[in-house]
């Protein structure tokens, strides 16, 4: 009797344990995939170049583009003036995204991550497959021209016609879907609803946004692979730094204010 108690202990035990294993199991997220230098994206892209009938999605800013070795493009910019509110010089909303970011984009020169890049990204154009770019880049015609001379002059050569309004304040255009700061998983499960895509490869630097398309993919059987690019470097500015920013800032508002009506100011 002892025996066949213990006995029923243990199967329920297993029972048990078998039950929360099976519920983790079907609740696990995808995986995300780091890569943490040019030689490892070029591995990853060269075994997936051959898949038929694929969606290759790559961020911009600090995935395929950086900005004056990513210390004052706008992307890096943003993510400092988060912690540190002093870099917007208290200018208004309206200034700051309506105005400052399309000059941000237009003037500041841009690089690919590291030599041959284009070539890996290039390489993945065939076999019925696509690629596009989902940035958070608002969209405005002054950003798409210059997003897209910039893709084309570090010779990535993915952009192809077409134009498409997604969501509200979401468009796609020539390739690239401006995402004005949404969600990116809710974004791209829209975008492939419909679609018969058998594979789809994810690129971006932000943890938070490999994150949001973690979190709206899992669970719902589509075939993805998410990757978290941390090639390029994110030193936190030093007081030199914040001082040559505030500085720039201050000298585009004042260059503005001399030609149009003014709606920035300079602290």
């Amino acid at each position: 009797m002892y025996l066949m108690k213990i006995a029923r202990t243990i199967v329920t035990a297993l029972m048990l344990s078998f039950a929360v294993f099976s519920f983790a199991q079907g609740n696990d997220s995808i995986a995300i995939l780091p890569i943490n230098s040019g030689k490892e994206f070029c591995k990853i892209t060269k075994s997936i170049k051959d898949k038929n009938n694929a969606l290759y999605v790559f961020d911009i800013d600090n995935t395929l583009l950086v900005t004056n070795e990513n210390l004052f493009g706008s992307d890096w910019w943003y993510s400092q003036a988060k912690e540190d509110s002093s870099l917007k010089l208290n200018v208004s909303n309206s200034c700051l995204f309506d105005v400052l970011t399309p000059l941000f984009y237009s003037m500041f020169n841009t690089a690919s991550l590291f030599k041959k890049q284009a070539c890996a990204v290039n390489s993945l154009l065939k076999n019925k497959s696509k690629t596009i770019a989902l940035t958070s880049r608002a969209y405005t015609p002054t950003i798409a021209a210059s997003t897209e001379l910039e893709l084309i002059n570090n010779q990535f050569h993915f952009l192809q016609k077409d134009s498409i309004e997604l969501a509200p304040n979401v468009v796609m255009l020539n390739g690239v879907i401006y995402t004005k700061g949404q969600n990116k998983g809710i974004i791209l499960y829209n975008y492939i609803k419909g679609t018969e895509y058998e594979h789809i490869y994810y690129f971006d630097d932000s943890e938070g946004k490999v994150k949001d398309v973690q979190k709206v993919f899992s669970g719902k059987n589509i075939d993805i692979s998410i990757y978290h690019m941390k090639i390029a470097q994110k030193v936190p500015y030093d007081q030199a730094q914040k001082e040559y920013m505030e500085e720039k800032l201050c000298f585009l508002i004042n260059t503005i204010n001399q030609h149009a009506e003014p709606i920035c100011k300079c602290k």
